[in-house]
């Protein structure tokens, strides 16, 4: 989801800086600049600094190759997201093929190494063979050939070469939110043709290296704290975003499964449309408590007509109520947005939104009214279904406002389900 600082655009999409990276920074910018101490004690936080924004600006043009690839395979993305690690750019459809799930994937980490092969090829035309030596004399000796200044960018071109090595193959591990888990949910949605069954292998696959990771860094912490507890905050990192691709997955899984007979209910009156509008708002209306908002729906001669318009009889002059019937008031069921009992929650989702409806009828195969479907309806099934466990009086408060919760976002997540 687009979130963070937003820094500015290209190609028309806005990009947005994840607040995580105001902390990664300045680790970063420590850790790095202890590579510096010998030869600029003055400034060797200054040289961790740029090491580690040269780091970030790798991460940038990771995650717009990303974006250039979705384009290309015709996913429209609406923004650039610049993450630690993970994340994804919001897209305003969800790639339709293994394939194209899978070349988005791989742009990143072949931008990382490609990033690396350049870093590599800067410090030997700085430095020459001498970068390619493991003797740790022979870099210690650099200053006297080629200088202090030279040595120090040679230095730097060396880290950021070793660390996009390092991450475009790290992103390659087969687990959510690495680009290796996109890879392997590809994979996995090759072989079985189920999508979903492809992001639970992957997300699962993530949430086990988080716990692993979080495992290793307490033992690496014994004898290295820094080193442990990035670890550890990696590890943290990989189970919270595994866990929620996991949850996302199961929403939308959910959200197609749960069909509208499940979540309907029967919560309309049923009318006789013969009757005179004095006996509707004698029996009906003025019997009704001051905040209800009920639905009723017309029948006559054993047939479901419609809805009736409460609030119309107001344009109606009372002196008139006794001689017309109810039909005056019924919009027909043929004349309204309604669903088949096999509906998905997504497409009632997306009718409720679009069309800024209160509620939706459920029609049965004959054509009559099976039963209606609201937000708070929605969320109960999806409560029941998932386990949520949320609170009843939450649910009845959904029906009252006739909104989601924002925090759901559902409406984001079954538009794009039904853009596929």
């Amino acid at each position: 989801m687009r979130g963070g600082i937003r820094v500015g655009s290209i190609s028309g999409l806005p990009i947005y800086i994840d607040y995580s990276w105001l902390l990664v920074l300045g680790f970063l910018a420590v850790w790095l600049s202890a590579a510096y101490t010998k030869l600029s004690p003055s400034f060797y936080l200054g040289y961790g600094a740029i090491t580690a924004f040269l780091f970030f600006l790798s991460i940038t043009f990771n995650k717009i190759a990303h974006a250039v690839t979705a384009k290309l395979c015709g996913v429209e993305v609406n923004a650039i997201n610049i993450q630690f690690m993970g994340g994804s750019n919001p897209v305003e459809k969800e790639s339709d093929s293994p394939f194209t799930v899978f070349s988005i994937a791989i742009s990143g980490p072949l931008a990382s190494l490609i990033l690396s092969a350049i870093g590599f090829t800067a410090a030997w035309m700085l430095a020459g063979d001498a970068i390619f030596t493991s003797n740790p004399k022979t870099i210690e000796t650099l200053p006297e050939s080629i200088g202090e200044l030279r040595t120090i960018w040679t230095m730097i071109t060396l880290n950021i070469a070793r660390i996009n090595l390092i991450f475009g193959v790290f992103s390659l591990i087969p687990a959510l939110p690495f680009e290796g888990g996109h890879i392997l949910k590809a994979a996995v949605w090759k072989l079985t043709g189920d999508r979903f069954a492809g992001i639970r292998w992957a997300a699962r696959s993530g949430q086990f290296c988080g716990i692993m990771t979080m495992i290793l860094g307490g033992l690496v912490a014994l004898g290295s704290p820094i080193g442990g507890l990035f670890l550890i905050f990696i590890g943290w990192f990989l189970l919270g975003s595994a866990g929620g691709y996991l949850y996302l997955n199961n929403l939308q899984q959910a959200l197609l499964d749960i069909n509208a007979e499940t979540a309907m209910t029967r919560d309309f009156r049923l009318v006789d449309g013969e009757i005179s509008l004095r006996d509707f708002a004698d029996k009906f209306l003025l019997m009704e408590e001051k905040d209800a908002n009920p639905i009723y729906i017309a029948s006559s001669n054993g047939r479901d007509r419609g809805i009736i318009s409460a609030g119309a009889i107001r344009n109606i002059d009372s002196s008139e109520w006794q001689s017309q019937t109810l039909q005056s008031l019924v919009k027909p069921l043929d004349a309204i947005d309604t669903v088949d009992l096999k509906a998905p929650l997504s497409l009632v989702v997306k009718l409720l939104e679009e069309k800024q409806l209160r509620y939706v009828i459920v029609r049965s195969p004959v054509g009559s009214v099976a039963g209606v479907i609201d937000r708070g309806d929605i969320i109960k099934a999806l409560d029941s279904k998932l386990l949520w466990r949320i609170p009843s009086e939450y649910i009845k408060q959904i029906k009252l406002d006739g909104k989601f919760p924002p925090n759901f976002r559902l409406v984001e997540i079954c538009e794009q389900l039904n853009r596929k």
